[in-house]
């Protein structure tokens, strides 16, 4: 078993304290009623679950196995919590030799699939902080000091391990430092993609019903030729009927689509090893609660989708197996993409990725953000449309006001897919163009 030792600071450092005060009691209490042999493991629980209402049941399950676990190390002993005897010769003071008897609060990893390797707490690496869910209307953040590279991928290991299978994790807490307690035989840190090309970025249009994917390698002329179109359709897992929404299967159709979303991420982060791609180019997209009147529409962007957990997900793995995860942002991105790159074979959604993994290939490039705009590279159906036109912004505004359609859809071009492939029992299609 390994041990980390993380530093962390907090707005709620009063309720962790009492906390550490009353676990440290609670082993202590334990110790001695070993000791004695007068009550039994169950018996103890019986009675502190009674005097303790409002302190969390699985802190006393854990402070009453500390407590045990000392007696069975020191039954000949005599074991003194706390610097007693430099107390009582005066060397230190009452605060201090109060302080000492602080044990902190462990709360012992848990096996059981729900809780996902520990009960109480919660890795966030995203917002680089621990949650200590010490009920369920109590939820405390212990916020990480800047983390090296080394402790934030093995962070993220430890939440990767953690959600997929029942490997326990031990948390505790001590003053104003973390530690987390794990079988490092579980963890493996050499997990890291090998050979990535530099050159090569692998791009993402995130939708409710679909996810455009592209792969583009770049030459040494910033040039780049697409060697991958993928759209990964999940239409069949987004629920907008009313009844459906309503019905006892709602709930299941909500895990469904959370768990089929995390395969995906999987899926993409394999094709990230496979074409050996550098950079995963994302949108930089903050949902905001749609005005349409489209109700359907509403729903489906503002409850429906999990854009945030397929993002968080994209993220953590990204720190595991040493890819760089780019947020570009994604104005003009559909539009540009449709006119430059969209054909029978390149549908929205895939054009748009393109778009998004041009900008991501060099983001912080000054000029690089916008392709040229040139009107005698596009399209001649454009092209009339578009004269003495200058910029993308302006081009934007004048197909708006004709009222032109610049959107290849993906349903009007779907037998132009080279391979295509239909999961019915995970209701989502695979198509490759």
């Amino acid at each position: 078993m390994i041990t980390l030792k993380l530093k962390f600071k907090t707005n709620e450092l009063g309720i962790l304290k009492n906390d550490e005060r009353i676990y440290s009691s609670i082993v202590r209490y334990s110790y001695n009623r070993f000791k004695e042999k007068s009550l039994s493991q169950t018996e103890i629980y019986q009675d502190l679950i009674s005097k303790f209402k409002n302190f969390p049941s699985h802190l006393i399950t854990s402070a009453i196995r500390e407590g045990k676990s000392i007696y069975s190390l020191n039954k000949d002993k005599k074991v003194c919590f706390g610097k007693l005897k430099q107390y009582n010769k005066k060397l230190i003071s009452k605060e201090e030799y109060q302080s000492s008897r602080n044990r902190g609060f462990t709360s012992e990893g848990s096996s059981t699939k729900i809780h996902h390797g520990n009960q109480y707490f919660k890795i966030d690496l995203n917002e680089n902080k621990i949650i200590y869910k010490r009920s369920r209307n109590v939820h405390i953040d212990l916020n990480l000091y800047i983390l090296n590279k080394r402790n934030r991928t093995l962070l993220a290991l430890l939440k990767e391990s953690m959600q997929n299978s029942t490997d326990a994790v031990t948390f505790k807490i001590k003053d104003d430092y973390v530690f987390i307690t794990y079988d490092e035989s579980k963890i493996n840190l050499n997990e890291k993609f090998k050979d990535l090309k530099t050159n090569r970025v692998l791009g993402l249009d995130l939708n409710p019903n679909y996810i455009g994917l592209s792969v583009l390698e770049f030459n040494k002329n910033d040039e780049f030729k697409i060697i991958h179109k993928q759209v990964f359709d999940l239409s069949n897992l987004n629920v907008t009927s009313k009844k459906s929404s309503t019905d006892k299967s709602s709930k299941y159709l909500t895990n469904k689509r959370k768990f089929e979303l995390i395969q995906i991420c999987y899926e993409i982060n394999k094709l990230m090893n496979y074409w050996k791609c550098s950079k995963l180019c994302i949108e930089d997209l903050n949902i905001k609660q749609s005005q349409t009147k489209n109700k359907t529409f509403n729903r489906l962007c503002n409850n429906v989708w999990n854009r945030n957990l397929v993002v968080n997900k994209l993220k953590m793995l990204s720190v595991i197996y040493g890819y760089e995860l780019i947020e570009v942002n994604p104005v003009y991105s559909s539009f540009i993409g449709n006119i430059l790159y969209g054909n029978e074979n390149t549908p929205d959604m895939i054009a748009s990725s393109i778009e998004i993994a041009r900008r991501g290939f060099k983001k912080y490039s000054k000029g690089w953000f916008y392709p040229i705009f040139n009107v005698d590279n596009l399209n001649e159906q454009w092209k009339q449309t578009l004269s003495g036109i200058e910029d993308w912004k302006s081009a934007f505004k004048e197909i708006k006001k004709s009222k032109m359609m610049y959107r290849f859809q993906l349903t009007d071009f779907v037998d132009h897919a080279v391979f295509r492939k239909f999961y019915k029992k995970l209701n989502k299609q695979i198509y490759i163009f």
